[in-house]
């Protein structure tokens, strides 16, 4: 009985968490930038990376599944032009629970591995995300990347 009064207690709270969250949003350059350099130890490479990515990649939830668009971009990391081939994939995701001010969600085969995000939400339009990708050497730096919802 506790089981069932605890889930219908709490769909309340995931569905708000799903309302919150669909529809699309873009990468903040500047807000991810300004809490780079205020929290962040960069390696210059990093910085430079991190200046020349952000603010392209797009996400959609709609529900059921998200939409990951990164447009094809170049990055200049110390003097070298980097070219990074983009992406436009849809992944399956559902919502593993809510907070007040965020939403932990399951990705599905996230690129090959079905990975945990948790949404941390500054008002109705802007979240944050706590970057640990290990692939461009962002793991271990205390970096958010912040998202704006798409008028």
């Amino acid at each position: 009985m506790r089981v069932i009064l605890a889930f219908l207690l709490s769909a309340p709270l995931v569905a708000h968490s799903g309302d919150r969250l669909t529809g699309a949003w873009r990468s903040d350059h500047d807000a991810s930038i300004e809490f780079a350099h205020e929290h962040s130890i960069l390696e210059p490479r990093q910085a430079d990376f991190l200046q020349g990515i952000l603010g392209r990649l797009e996400l959609t939830f709609d529900g059921k599944n998200m939409r990951y668009l990164m447009p094809d971009t170049d990055v200049s990391i110390q003097g070298k032009a980097q070219h990074f081939v983009g992406s436009d994939d849809k992944f399956a995701y559902r919502v593993l629970g809510t907070t007040v001010d965020s939403v932990a969600l399951v990705i599905a085969k996230h690129y090959g591995h079905d990975r945990i995000w948790h949404l941390h939400f500054v008002n109705d339009n802007v979240f944050w995300i706590y970057s640990e990708d290990g692939d461009y050497g962002l793991r271990d730096l205390n970096f958010r990347e912040y998202f704006r919802r798409l008028q």
